[in-house]
Order: structure tokens, then C-alpha cells, then sequence
């Protein structure tokens, strides 16, 4: 249950309480950690979860990850060469790459063993003194006022309950989420009762990280599914429950032995680690917050598996709100920009979503005189050169924008603004010549880019608005880049500003444009600076 009453706070263990400790809380304790906010994690498991849930994440997830200095590891054990067949019996009819980023600066997409994709971020967060975990506990209540938030735990190893007081707490704990249910928030959707079985299972060769990997939709009316072989010498394949049949029987050696051998997987040749049956969820929490507390990935929104977003939202999410936290709780801004958190993610959730849908569609048609026709219009546009292209780069599916109308950013936007949109991530070279990537120098904080005939207004320098001054190709070429002047060689940034008629962009902490030169005004100034404040923030990548 939840309270608001006008008595007093207790006193306060941490800044921030994150309940769940998968991908989303993990990334989230890493950038509150980063940013210097006392963190506590809660886990109700002891040790990662062994079971290989979800197995791909994107640029936008990587970007997050990047910043945080963790990526790099992450890819030692992820595969980013990545081909994505569509087949039907023997014959393929569409493939695509899901390599490139769009501008982003990381791979576009990456497949991994999620318990190595975990350890990476909970390693990463023992950087920072002021994050600690608490395993072995269980959310059961928790009451707020308009000062703190406090959760009662319960120990999986039985003694007295516990209480823990945050100014704020992020509720990470998956679909099934405890907070949800305590907030009283409903979880509308949809639940899809066609039942789906999973086998997780290692071969018994070891793929090299740096193989290219095939996953293939099995876009069979008989028997859809999904097939993808993992780094690590991991493999899932997935399989449509066909009527007549059950889990039970699907789990026994005969079930498993048949269903492997539709794959072309030797039963004997693998080591099958679980199996599984599930069914579909299309649900988005009817809110996203109540009071000081906040939703974050399966806890705010439930997504189909086939665009294999579940956890790149996650983090999409948590990097929206992380550095919201920090400006109101190190800078002193006002608490209303946290309620700008769900108008800016809700609208990508709601896209990725309709995306993911369209994908299990086309993967489950099951009348005969539809799949034909699904196949021969996706290979007459693959012969068109211009749609080829998009389809076959992954381009169909939607591009990360935040809503604007109830976010923070510029009131006003004139013709082809960018605000809303990621800027882009190139190489870029300073005085000394070596190549850095652009967030890098970015560093988490909010900065004006521009070109010599946009600078930094004075009012943005004087709140700490830091400035990144662009110089042109010609400077790399002649050596003559000034002392904190960087060039982009490639003219990717430049591009941009051209598209958006601009020279200068102003550029949150979570690498979005909040407006450029030709739609700031000075109400702008002043609203930004009532959140950027004293507020620094580390770089620790």
C-alpha cells in the first residue's frame, strides 16, 4: 500500500532505491553511481539468474553502455555481425543485416549470453562507493510522503523484515513487478494464447565471438519459429505449441529429439540446458509513476519478443530518467522534470511495439494463400533498389525519438528542427590529432556544439553549459585545430546541422538535442539553466 501523509520523513539511507537487479537496474545503479547519488540496489535473487532470457540489444542500449565505459568488455563476449534470414521450408525469402547503427558510433545490433551481459554491468557498478546491493530480499510494502519513499523487505532466508528510505525508488522487477502492484497501477493489454516453446542449449562446437551468426525467423504456417545460435556456443531455438500438443509432452526426450531434429540439431551432438513454455504479453502500464516512484522496462511496458527490444527499452528508459534524478537531487532543479520521463519514452515503447507485432506476423501467418503472397511482395520489393536497401539495413524499424509535446525541450521548434533526436556519434579529432569518439567528449553533461558562427550564448556558459567548438576538415589538414576545437572529418555532425538548416545544437546529458541555434529562445536559456545548476558529472569511461 501507499501513503501520503503530512507527518515527518524518516531519516534517509540512500538517495535512490532500485528494485531489481537485471539489465535496466543494473545499468540504472551504474549511472546513478557515475553521477556520485547514493544508490541501493534490492534483488530477491542471490546470484545472476543462469537462464539466457533475452539475447540481443542495440545502439541505442550500446550508446548507454559506451558511456558508462562498460561496451568494450560487453563485445569481447557479444556478436555484432549479425544475418537475419526470413525462410519458409528451404527458401529464403528476405535477409538483412542488423549491423549498422545509423549514426549512433556502436554496432546496430549485438547478440550475447545475458548472464555475461550481467556480470559486465554488476562489475561495473563495484566503481562506485556509493552504490550497494542488497541480495536475498523481496519487496512486500512499501509508503511515501512528499519527501521519501520507504520499501519493507523480507529476507528469502527468513528473520525479521527490513525497511530501507530513499528520496526516490525505480521500480526494475520485471513484468511481474511487485511496486506495480503496490502503487495499484494497472498493466493493461493484451495476453496472446498461442503458447510458444523455448530450448536453450550449447553445442558442442564454440562459436567464435567474432563469427558471424545467422538468426532465422522460421516463417513455416506448420511450425513458426525462431532459430539463433549464440556467442559462446550457446543456441535457443523457439517453436510454435501446435494444437494437439503440450509442454509436458514437448519436454520429454522424444519431444525434444523431434522438435531439434525440425532444426537440423543432432539431440545427442548439444547439451540442453532448459526448456520452457511461454505465451505473448503486449501490455504498458497505465502510468509510468506515482508520487516518488518510477517504472523502468518490463515494470512499465511488456513487448513481444520478435524485435528482440525487451532490453534495450530497459535501458532506454532508465537512461531517460537517471539523469533527471541527478539534476534534481545534485543541482537542485525542480522535481517536475521527472514527470517529463513517460511523455518522452512512452511514444518509443508504443512504436517498438506496433514494430515487434508486424514482425511476429509476418513470422506466424498461418493460411497458405497468404504466406505465398507474403513471399513473392517481399521478393519483388527486395528488387527495388531503394526499398531493397532499407529492408536489408534493418531500416523499417523505428528510430529512437522522444516524444516532445510534455518533454523537456524547447517550447518552440521551427521547420526540420532536430530536437527530440539523438545527434550523431562520429570520430572526432581535437588539437593533439588522435580520434575520439564525440561522447567522449560530450561527457555526460549538457553542451553546446556549434561552429564558429554559433556560439555558446553567455547565459548557457554562465549557468555550466560546457561548449564544443567544431572546426572544419581543412583545419585536420593544414594541423591548425586549436586547443579545445574539435573537427568531425567525416562531416557527420555537419550533415545533421545541414538537414536541420542549423550551426549549433544544445545537447542534453542523454546525447538529445534539446533545440538548436535557430529555435532557442531566451526562455530556453533560462529553463535550461534551472536544471543544469552545480551539478558535474564524472566521465569514468
Amino acid at each position: 500500500m501507499t501513503s501520503n501523509n503530512g507527518g515527518a520523513s524518516p531519516a534517509l539511507d540512500v538517495d535512490v532505491v532500485i528494485i531489481g537487479f537485471g539489465p535496466t537496474g543494473a545499468t540504472a545503479a551504474n549511472l546513478l553511481g557515475q553521477r556520485g547519488i547514493r544508490t541501493t540496489i534490492v534483488e530477491r535473487d542471490i546470484s545472476i539468474y543462469p537462464r539466457q532470457r533475452a539475447i540481443a540489444s542495440d545502439e541505442d542500449a550500446h550508446r548507454v553502455w559506451q558511456g558508462l565505459g562498460l561496451f568494450d568488455e560487453m563485445l569481447a563476449t557479444m556478436s555484432s555481425d549479425v544475418r537475419v534470414h526470413f525462410k519458409n521450408g528451404d527458401r529464403t525469402f528476405l535477409s538483412m543485416t542488423s549491423s549498422q547503427s545509423h549514426g549512433q558510433g556502436v554496432p546496430g545490433m549485438c547478440y550475447y549470453h545475458q548472464p555475461e551481459l550481467e556480470r559486465v554491468l554488476r562489475q561495473g557498478i563495484e566503481r562506485f562507493p556509493t552504490v550497494t546491493v542488497m541480495p536475498g530480499y523481496d519487496a512486500i510494502d512499501l509508503s511515501q510522503d512528499e519527501k521519501s519513499v520507504t520499501v519493507t523487505l523480507r529476507s528469502a532466508e527468513g528473520g525479521p523484515d527490513r525497511q530501507i528510505t530513499g528520496r526516490y525508488v525505480i521500480a526494475c522487477d520485471g513484468g511481474s513487478s511487485s511496486i506495480r502492484k503496490l502503487l495499484g497501477i494497472a498493466l493493461p493489454g493484451k495476453h496472446i494464447e498461442e503458447p510458444w516453446f523455448d530450448i536453450q542449449l550449447r553445442a558442442w562446437y564454440d562459436l567464435p565471438v567474432d563469427a558471424p551468426l545467422d538468426f532465422t525467423f522460421i516463417s513455416n504456417p506448420h511450425r513458426p519459429g525462431v532459430d539463433c545460435p549464440c556467442p559462446m556456443g550457446y543456441h535457443r531455438v523457439e517453436f510454435r505449441v501446435n494444437k494437439g500438443e503440450t509442454v509436458e509432452q514437448l519436454q520429454t526426450e522424444e519431444g525434444l529429439r523431434g522438435l531439434l531434429a525440425e532444426r537440423g540439431i543432432d539431440y545427442d551432438q548439444v547439451e540442453i540446458y532448459r526448456s520452457w513454455g511461454y505465451t505473448f504479453h503486449i501490455r504498458q502500464a497505465e502510468q509510468w509513476s506515482k508520487g516518488r516512484v518510477f517504472l523502468a522496462g518490463d515494470a512499465a511496458h511488456i513487448m513481444p519478443p520478435f524485435a528482440g527490444q525487451g532490453v534495450s527499452s530497459g535501458v532506454r528508459d532508465v537512461a531517460n530518467l537517471c539523469w533527471k534524478l541527478d539534476a534534481v537531487l545534485n543541482a537542485q532543479a525542480d522535481p517536475s522534470l521527472l514527470d517529463t520521463y513517460e511523455p518522452e519514452r512512452r511514444p518509443n515503447v508504443t512504436k517498438l511495439t506496433a514494430f515487434s507485432l508486424r514482425i511476429g506476423k509476418l513470422v506466424m501467418l498461418g493460411n497458405p494463400t497468404a504466406v505465398r503472397l507474403r513471399d513473392n511482395v517481399i521478393r519483388a520489393a527486395m528488387k527495388t533498389p531503394a526499398l531493397g536497401r532499407v529492408i536489408t539495413s534493418n531500416g523499417l524499424k523505428p528510430r529512437y525519438e522522444l516524444g516532445t509535446k510534455g518533454g523537456f525541450f524547447a517550447h518552440t521548434a521551427r521547420l526540420r528542427s532536430p530536437r527530440g533526436t539523438f545527434i550523431r556519434q562520429p570520430w572526432v579529432v581535437g588539437s593533439d590529432l588522435a580520434p575520439v569518439r564525440l561522447d567522449t567528449i560530450l561527457d555526460n553533461s549538457w553542451t553546446w556544439i556549434g561552429f564558429s558562427s554559433a556560439p555558446i550564448p553567455r547565459a548557457l556558459a554562465e549557468a555550466g553549459v560546457r561548449e564544443v567548438k567544431l572546426e572544419y576538415a581543412s583545419a585536420v589538414a593544414t594541423h591548425t585545430v586549436p586547443p579545445g576545437h574539435y573537427v568531425d572529418s567525416e562531416g557527420v555532425v555537419a550533415r545533421q546541422m545541414r538537414t536541420s538548416r542549423a550551426r549549433g545544437f544544445l545537447v542534453r546529458p542523454d546525447r538529445f538535442i534539446y533545440c538548436s541555434d535557430r529555435d532557442i529562445t531566451a526562455d530556453d536559456v533560462q529553463r535550461v539553466a534551472s536544471v543544469v545548476g552545480g551539478a558535474r558529472l564524472t566521465n569514468h569511461a
